[in-house]
């Protein structure tokens, strides 16, 4: 008996020790591991019986995003690394996903607590990936248009995009003149105006929201050019027209082609009109104009005249203390000459300088800037961009004390080469100053021979080049595609691509997302993509970095078939 009861005793052991071990391999299963996809995937979630189980983490920019097994009411949810609790939000709604707004680090363990309106409580444990996911919301129907042709880039359905200032809404203008305010969480359309009716070719040129998200300022390409002022509920508060200026025929129509704001609400327009050939030249009218946020006019460049060049974009510091701009024009404009930079003093409209950029000989008799001439917000440096592919420096405050304009440094980023006797030149386009890091944007490859195509890409063609203040070339990116105009906050970098017409791969259409406070090369920076059947023409990155909208236009290709819809895709 002594024998039998010793045998019972160490069967009980060894049970118990069973049961111990499947135990904590059950308590293991709550420790999700890393993927570099950013989304976690879960099977056994909650040391709770009570909780309501957690199926999935998908780790974003901003935080992370969690998606239960049922709908329930969430009264809070934690996050903790390790016994430090980071972040605590209280939510009191009723959902089957709820996300979390915080930093984290890749490769990081994180604790998530799920609380419910009854007090009950589900935990799990995973670690960040090492880049985030991108993962699409929903997605938002446009108007039918008829899609452009994809050989040319200039033929292309276009459209913009802008979130509000606290990322509740986004504010979409279409091909066809339609606006349309949606709430970003829910999708739901709020409002829609129909702008422009009837014209081919009039369009929403741009959108900027006011500084605490109460007016919306919209510029149209339409024969009119109007600048609209709305509310956030839709009414219109006030309108100005540039066409009177400028004048207008079915053809060759004037636009609001760019919109800025300072601090203080002042806004600042640019306002230009391509008149096509007239004789041998390829005329253009342009005119700056500010307006104060009721609609009254500050002034205007040039206050009596219009200028003979064109003006696709300007900028202005947060204080309103300078705003910006260069000209445009196919060939020689004959008083405000092309490829000049301007600086102007934002409270006046008077001139504190400018400085004409040189045609780039023998290739070129005329010099171009097109979107690309931005300062920094303290006012103190300027970049611009030549579409011949050179990139240029200028220091505003050396300039302003010396009254001596000059170059502070020049890049020969995409200029002409000659291939089988062809010179071809990547197109410059954007620039754009992100912290201390200059961005400048190359676009697709010409030939410069308008009887022969361009044998192949340049080298920089389609590319994203990062430059310091020294001029230093910090890294680049071949994003093989036409980098249409970015969406940029203080640490991101979303960048829409179309087509690419030498290679005529379809592959790259979509958003590309870099970070550009990670340390390293290109490829550590780019953290996401998201790839659309059509070309991707607009985007825009909401200021909590939360949301991305793309909008996607269709195009047609050479036998007939049409490639993509116009939608926008809200990601996460």
């Amino acid at each position: 008996m002594k024998w039998k009861s010793l045998i019972v005793l160490l069967i009980v052991i060894l049970m118990a020790s069973g049961c111990a071990e499947k135990s904590q391999e059950s308590n293991n299963n709550t420790l999700i591991e890393s993927s570099d996809s950013g989304m976690q995937e879960t099977r056994e979630i909650s040391s709770s019986a009570e909780g309501v189980p957690i199926d999935s983490i998908v780790f974003s920019r901003a935080g992370a995003l969690l998606t239960l097994q049922s709908v329930t009411e969430i009264s809070e949810i934690r996050v903790y690394s390790g016994e430090e609790q980071i972040t605590s939000q209280k939510v009191g709604e009723t959902e089957d996903n709820i996300f979390a707004s915080f930093d984290w680090n890749p490769k990081s363990q994180y604790r998530f607590e799920v609380i419910t309106g009854s007090g009950e409580s589900s935990t799990i444990e995973a670690y960040a990936p090492s880049k985030p996911a991108l993962k699409e919301e929903y997605t938002i129907e446009l108007e039918d248009v008829t899609p452009g042709n994809i050989e040319k880039t200039n033929a292309n359905i276009r459209g913009v995009t802008k979130f509000s200032p606290n990322s509740k809404y986004l504010a979409i203008g279409t091909h066809g003149g339609s606006l349309k305010l949606i709430e970003v969480a829910t999708g739901e359309k709020l409002w829609e105006k129909q702008l422009v009716e009837g014209i081919a070719d009039a369009r929403i040129a741009d959108i900027e929201f006011s500084k605490d998200g109460k007016r919306l300022f919209v510029g149209e390409e339409s024969p009119d050019a109007f600048l609209y002022c709305f509310d956030v509920n839709g009414a219109e508060i006030w309108k100005f027209g540039a066409g009177t200026d400028l004048g207008s025929d079915l053809k060759y129509m004037p636009a609001t082609k760019k919109i800025k704001l300072d601090s203080e609400g002042n806004i600042y327009v640019a306002a230009s009109r391509a008149c096509g050939y007239i004789g041998e030249k390829y005329k253009y009218l342009a005119r700056i104009y500010s307006f104060d946020s009721e609609g009254n006019m500050r002034w205007k460049f040039p206050e009596s005249e219009l200028m003979d060049s064109g003006v696709a974009w300007i900028d202005a510091t947060p204080d309103g203390k300078y705003a910006v701009f260069g000209t445009t024009s196919f060939t020689k404009a004959d008083k405000w000459k092309e490829g000049t930079v301007h600086v102007l003093n934002g409270n006046t409209g008077q001139e504190h300088w400018n400085y004409h950029i040189q045609p780039l000989e023998p290739f070129f008799d005329y010099s171009a800037i097109w979107y690309s001439t931005q300062i920094t917000p303290d006012g103190e440096k300027l970049i611009t961009m030549t579409s011949d592919g050179r990139a240029f420096l200028f220091n505003n405050s050396e300039i302003i004390e010396t009254g001596t304009p000059e170059i502070a440094w020049e890049k020969n980023i995409s200029t002409p080469i000659i291939v089988s006797g062809v010179p071809i030149y990547g197109s410059a386009n954007y620039a754009y100053i992100v912290n201390d890091t200059l961005i400048f944007s190359i676009g697709s490859t010409f030939s410069k021979d308008k009887n022969k195509d361009a044998p192949f890409e340049h080298p920089s063609g389609n590319t994203i080049f990062a430059y310091d203040y020294d001029g230093n070339l910090l890294w680049k990116w071949r994003v093989d595609g036409y980098a249409g105009e970015c969406a940029l906050n203080d640490r991101y970098l979303v960048i829409p691509l179309a087509q690419n017409l030498v290679t005529e791969d379809r592959s790259g259409h979509g958003v590309y997302v870099f970070d550009v406070s990670e340390r390293g090369g290109a490829s550590s920076r780019l953290i996401q993509t998201y790839n659309t059947e059509g070309i991707t023409v607009s985007a825009d990155i909401s200021p909590d970095g939360r949301y991305i909208a793309a909008l996607e236009a269709p195009s047609r290709l050479e036998d007939g078939t049409v490639l993509g819809e116009y939608k926008v895709h809200i990601l996460t």
